[in-house]
């Protein structure tokens, strides 16, 4: 095994290990979103790509990082140069996917309003689109995807204000019951509460940020992954340098077929004359 410098091999495998505990981190969450939505049939359904993506990500980043400690550590070349290759593919990719993300930003904006104002009006959209709306006003506390209008005179249910709560914090409206085809049910007079704020707005916030959160991660990622490529490039060139040709004695000796290969130089030995004898 060639020599390393130290220092820099030790801040190489903790790199590494740290990388590959982020990756187990990764798949620990995907494991557990999906036992989360286990219960849920549908739910589990939906989020299957999502789970292998995480699951995809996590061994990726573990497997790059386990196999860039192990070179280093060992002063394996070729674990080295399978690393280099792989962060250089990662970073690429990478930056293919957050560069045209970041260009066309507000167009893919524009892009998912204009799908949602496809489903308008909503009382006369496809069952599936009418109980996904439904389930965001319950959850997120609107009516409608850009006004309450957009379900024309049948106004469910999930839009009505729940509680004292909701009404005290002014977060209801008032709207004729005339508009409405509704139960008596949460009747005030002549005149429903349903909650003033649309679904879009907050739907686009929450866009919003998941872009921010793919744009930091992704350029975040590619970063360490050129990083990483930097670094195995610097162990490699150390090793090609630390490698020193051993010089190889070969001498006959003087029995016959007997050759003697030696990996250390010969020994010198010091020349001098002998007296020369005096004459009798």
């Amino acid at each position: 095994m060639a020599k390393l410098n130290s220092c820099f091999q030790r801040l190489f495998v903790f790199f590494n290990l740290l990388f590959a505990i982020v990756g187990g981190v990764i798949i620990g969450l995907g494991l557990l979103g999906q036992f989360a939505y286990n219960d849920s049939t549908s739910e589990f359904e939906n989020q299957t790509k999502g789970f292998l993506g995480m699951y995809l990500v996590g061994g990726i980043t573990m497997a790059m990082s386990l196999l860039g400690a192990y070179g280093a550590h060992g002063g394996k070349r070729i674990p080295l140069i399978v690393f280099l290759v792989a962060c250089f593919i990662c970073c690429f990719g990478l930056l293919r996917l957050a560069v045209p993300t970041a260009m066309y930003r507000s167009e893919m904006k524009q892009f998912v309003e204009a799908k949602f104002r496809e489903a308008l009006p909503l009382n006369e959209a496809s069952p599936d689109v009418r109980q996904f709306t439904e389930r965001i006003q319950l959850n997120l506390k609107c009516c409608g995807l850009f006004s309450y209008t957009d379900w024309g005179n049948n106004v469910p249910d999930s839009c009505l204000c729940q509680g004292e709560e909701d009404q005290m914090e002014g977060t209801c409206l008032n709207i004729q019951y005339r508009l409405l085809f509704l139960s008596e049910y949460r009747m005030t007079g002549h005149q429903k509460l349903i909650y003033k704020q649309t679904c879009f707005p907050i739907l686009e916030g929450y866009l919003a940020k998941a872009l921010d959160i793919v744009l930091g991660v992704s350029f975040g990622f590619a970063a360490l992954a050129l990083l990483g490529a930097v670094m195995s490039a610097v162990l490699l060139a150390q090793l090609r340098s630390s490698t020193v040709a051993v010089p190889v004695v070969f001498s006959v000796s003087s029995h016959p077929s007997t050759f003697d290969f030696s990996s250390h130089p010969p020994k010198y030995s010091k020349l001098y004359d002998e007296p020369e004898k005096p004459e009798k």
